[in-house]
């Protein structure tokens, strides 16, 4: 199966896992939304991937209070319809969190984790060096921004559930029970406020018809610089993954959480929901690893 003439909208889009997302979905002949509150980001995602014509790039935010008229504006008031969501965050839990920005969202560099850029997290900050307004207003804005994105294009894939299926899919990075690992204290408690809404949305939404809610969580210990036994980075196995589930809309996934804890479970799973590439799409530029 492909995923041509379906609509799918990638949250959290413009990063390292979310470009490697972006390009399974468009590979597999999907029109795909990305959105982010910076234009240069949405502009060097488009230079990585040879400004596919079928990448529709938004410059707003999912943020709450925000999300209603980004939505609004990329589907333009309910005229276009929403086949498909793939919600990505906090996957990278392997890299050291670092002050600052670098310029390349696509050039790796060791020290750059997910919820660096999503959180504004100040790495010399203890758990309990915070205050507990701090910790209040901080220990949940992932799940925040994931709910509100949720809140806005769930009743787009209801929707479009009425007349074809519709699937939404975390994908999450499980750096949980890792003592002395890289993720910082406040992106590990945001990165399982994230799971408890992945878990809650997949009850909720169990049994509707027409419509999957399934999640991805990546156990993985490796870097994006490390390639698979397929010579490939990770980031575009979890693209053709996401594009395999989207096109694969099996009533008995309901719910389903995959684990990928090893390459040996990441294969089982690239077979089992295998996707024909497009091929009037053309092979799209990969991710450079360093060497």
């Amino acid at each position: 199966m492909s995923l041509a003439n379906q609509t799918c909208w990638v949250v959290g889009g413009v990063g390292v896992v979310g470009r490697g997302i972006t390009r399974g979905l468009l590979q597999s002949g999907a029109t795909v939304i990305v959105n982010s509150r910076s234009a240069d980001r949405l502009e060097t995602l488009k230079q990585s991937l040879d400004n596919p014509k079928q990448l529709v790039t938004i410059h707003g935010s999912l943020l709450p209070g925000q999300a209603s008229e980004t939505v609004r504006k990329a589907l333009d008031d309910g005229k276009k319809s929403l086949n498909h969501v793939v919600s990505h965050g906090a996957v990278r839990w392997w890299a050291r969190p670092t002050m600052g920005a670098f310029e390349n969202m696509y050039e790796y560099r060791p020290g750059v984790c997910d919820e660096t850029y999503s959180l504004n997290i100040r790495p010399q900050d203890t758990l309990l060096g915070m205050t507990c307004q701090d910790f209040m207003s901080s220990s949940a804005q992932l799940a925040a921004l994931h709910f509100s994105a949720a809140q806005q294009l769930v009743p787009r894939l209801l929707e479009t559930a009425k007349t074809t299926p519709s699937t939404f899919t975390f994908v999450t990075g499980d750096g949980a029970g890792k003592p002395g690992g890289d993720r910082t204290a406040m992106g590990e408690i945001n990165s399982h406020h994230v799971w408890g809404l992945s878990a809650a949305l997949r009850h909720e939404l169990h049994g509707k018809e027409n419509i999957l809610c399934r999640e991805i969580r990546v156990g993985l210990p490796v870097a994006e610089n490390d390639v698979t036994e397929n010579k490939r980075p990770l980031s575009e196995d979890l693209g053709d993954l996401c594009a395999g589930l989207a096109a694969t809309p099996r009533t008995s996934d309901a719910g389903r959480l995959f684990a990928l804890n090893n390459f040996e479970e990441m294969g089982a799973l690239m077979e089992e929901y295998n996707i024909t590439f497009d091929e009037s799409v053309g092979a799209l530029p990969r991710y450079l690893c360093n060497e």
